[in-house]
């Protein structure tokens, strides 16, 4: 059994972990003055370059004009192999898995939710929060893996432009057969090269979601959760981040999705920080997957999970998220899908006898589609639960 890590715990299971929430362009500032988001920023960019989007099809193994300078090394043999892995890989498991999520979610979901996202212990899961709530706009999410470089194959030495994509293929083809990240592998791959990073498994994931890339800028929260598209100088306390820019092809509305790289814990010093950033959105639709069970653990991680609670309007989870019995009846309606599996062995303490009464009684019927732990290890059933948050309830 391998170990993993997810938040600031080892564990031995496959596990990831990630946190996605949006905000605008506009205020990408090191103005510590600023109080308030504005509810409508527009999302911005300052510099349109075509670049990125040719990048991240070349990253996913996709076609690209003849006029662009990376065409060359698509030629070459070594990216003819590393395609047709990428096609196998891609057409198998996750592409089926991922359109029987979107068939179920036009049944159970609702078709209204606030646009903007909430994806805690994602890694760089993009595509999930994109298909249960398609018309996300803006995405935060959070996770401990690196943030990496802006993958750039123009500036990168000629042996390496195609070679450095194998740096990616192992943390790639565990996602696409199992539809969950392996956080301390990812870890460790990601490292590896030019591409290593999220921000390029980001750009993969949403060039073969269907997506373009229109912009990316890494970003800095500081202070009382100011965001600056600057590097802070000194030793300065800071939270890194990527912010991406991009649009569904034959669309022209811009989303936005931003990654931090984040230690969640209570004991933390940068999630005071990043929780000062999020407490000047508005309220959000939170997904939560493959979470590790953290939040069951009110000593060490209380903190996020009142934020969770408090932030959202709406939250889609499986049994590693909140666990159901903190849920009021007063605050949340709660409907239940799929049918409960007790935890992998590793996790067998957070066995939750009353998400199995209700499933039983509830539930809309079996899941359709693999989400969260389990598929490929052994025989699993899977379920979400779905809770919205009561009008009389508020905020």
């Amino acid at each position: 059994m391998k170990n993993f890590r997810a938040g600031s715990i080892m564990i031995s299971l496959p596990a990831a972990a990630l946190f996605i929430i949006a905000v605008s362009g506009s205020i990408l500032c090191a103005n510590k003055t600023e109080k308030k988001i504005p509810e409508r920023d527009p999302i911005t960019i300052v510099n349109v370059n075509n670049s990125f989007n040719e990048t991240a099809r070349f990253i996913a193994g996709l076609e690209i004009s003849e006029s662009s300078p990376l065409y060359k090394y698509t030629l070459q043999k070594d990216y003819i192999r590393y395609r047709k892995m990428v096609n196998k890989s891609w057409e198998g498991f996750f592409v089926e898995n991922m359109e029987k999520c979107r068939k179920w979610r036009n049944r159970f979901l609702p078709k209204d939710y606030d646009k903007k996202i909430f994806y805690p212990f994602s890694g760089p899961d993009i595509l999930h929060p994109l298909v249960f709530f398609p018309k996300s706009k803006d995405i935060v999410m959070f996770g401990l893996e690196p943030v990496g470089e802006i993958p750039d194959p123009r500036n990168t030495k000629k042996g390496q432009v195609v070679r450095a994509l194998w740096g990616l293929s192992g943390a790639l083809n565990f996602m696409l057969r199992h539809a969950f990240f392996v956080t301390a592998d990812m870890g460790k791959r990601m490292r590896r090269g030019p591409y290593a990073g999220i921000t390029g498994v980001m750009m993969f994931f949403l060039a073969r979601g269907g997506f373009e890339v229109m912009d990316i800028k890494k970003i800095w929260l500081t202070g009382r959760g100011v965001l600056s598209a600057k590097k802070p100088a000194g030793r300065k306390r800071k939270v890194a981040g990527v912010e991406i820019v991009f649009r569904k092809t034959g669309d022209s509305e811009k989303r936005r999705a931003r990654f931090f790289r984040l230690d969640i814990s209570d004991r933390s010093k940068s999630f005071p920080i990043f929780s000062e950033f999020i407490k000047k959105y508005p309220m959000f639709t939170s997904i939560i997957k493959s979470a590790s069970y953290l939040m069951h653990n009110p000593k060490k991680f209380s903190k996020i999970r009142n934020l969770i609670l408090n932030r959202s309007s709406s939250i889609l989870q499986d049994d590693s998220g909140i666990p159901i019995k903190v849920f009021s009846e007063k605050l949340w309606d709660l409907s239940y899908h799929g049918e409960y599996h007790k935890p992998l062995k590793v996790f067998k303490m957070y066995y939750q006898k009353s998400l199995k009464e209700k499933l039983k009684k509830y539930s809309t019927g079996p899941l359709p589609f693999s989400y969260g732990y389990g598929y490929g290890f052994e025989d699993m059933t899977y379920h979400l639960v779905f809770a919205k948050r009561k009008e009389s309830a508020g905020e």
